[in-house]
């Protein structure tokens, strides 16, 4: 039985002191990051993190791309070790924020205890600092010529997720694609490429999600530009995610849209979009692995007839 050390009145509050100083420093470096992102050309960067890590949070992501802007995937050690791989030895580990829910009672005594959370700091380390077994590859890419089934799945997935029609005209003027509010409904261009019509596809739902006048979020209320700069932003990071080209991506009113407004105003901004992503992501991971699913059936079928026929 491993012996733990009684600690006393002083060094527990020593302890509270320093875990306090951990936190109060990680939510400076989140707030800081903000600032950093908005004000320089890094913004394409980290949303490329944010591609990555559509399961984390918004402050997690940003801690991540601050402190290992090139990590791909991460988790904790003892995840590593179950999923057959080792930390490398001499690895720094990345600090990112465990949320610890807790019962707090309440000063009325009729009243259930609520549930509220807590943080606390923990490190991660990315595949790179690991060394071990081989990872299955989870995401489908969708590169080049899409094939037309994935383009169907890709397609009934966003709009399963944002709940209104999509259709495909053909649009007068150079626009790839619309999002209208009063008829709560999205348009694509036709006759576009493969990957445009996907991320075009992408772009307008981000609107929709973002941008929708019954939302009570903050990019509701964004002008013009930081509606475009929202949504553009969404489409890159779901288009990244799914390995689509991204070298045409750019934000050229990103400093004007953000310029005077305050570290937690952004920070909203960048949840939604994030929140937005994720939406976009699961949708499409789930509609593609359900293809997938469905395709490898049937050829199990076919295989079954096709045996079935041979003689004996």
């Amino acid at each position: 039985m491993a012996w733990k050390k009684k600690l006393t009145p002083q060094e527990k509050e020593d302890y509270k002191a320093k875990k306090k100083e951990t936190l109060t420093k990680l939510f400076q470096q989140i707030d800081d990051g903000v600032q950093a992102v908005f004000d320089s050309d890094r913004y394409k960067e980290y949303l490329k993190v944010m591609s990555k890590f559509t399961s984390y949070s918004f402050n997690n992501c940003m801690l991540i791309a601050m402190q290992k802007p090139d990590a791909s995937l991460v988790a904790g050690y003892g995840k590593w070790k179950a999923l057959g791989r080792q930390v490398n030895q001499g690895e720094k580990g990345i600090m990112i924020l465990a949320p610890m829910p807790y019962k707090r009672k309440s000063d009325d005594p009729d009243e259930e205890e609520e549930t509220a959370i807590a943080f606390k700091a923990t490190y991660v380390f990315d595949v790179s600092q690991t060394s071990g077994k081989d990872l299955p590859d989870y995401v489908q890419d969708l590169e080049g010529e899409i094939e037309q089934e994935q383009m169907t799945a890709v397609f009934d997935a966003l709009r399963k997720a944002v709940g209104i029609p999509i259709s495909f005209e053909d649009i007068p003027g150079t626009s790839h694609g619309y999002y209208s509010t009063g008829e709560d409904r999205i348009v694509i261009q036709t006759g576009m490429s493969d990957a445009q019509t996907v991320k075009t596809g992408i772009h307008e739902c981000a609107h929709k999600l973002l941008h929708d006048k019954n939302l009570e979020i903050a990019t509701v209320q964004s002008d013009r530009s930081g509606r475009e700069v929202q949504a553009e932003s969404v489409a890159f990071i779901v288009a990244e995610h799914f390995g689509l080209d991204t070298s045409e991506y750019s934000f050229p009113y990103i400093a004007g849209w953000s310029k005077g407004k305050p570290s937690e105003e952004l920070s909203k901004y960048l949840t939604e979009i994030q929140e937005a992503a994720k939406t976009l992501v699961t949708a499409i991971t789930e509609g593609l692995a359900a293809l997938e699913q469905s395709q490898v059936q049937e050829e199990s079928e076919e295989e079954e007839i096709d045996h079935g026929g041979m003689a004996m």
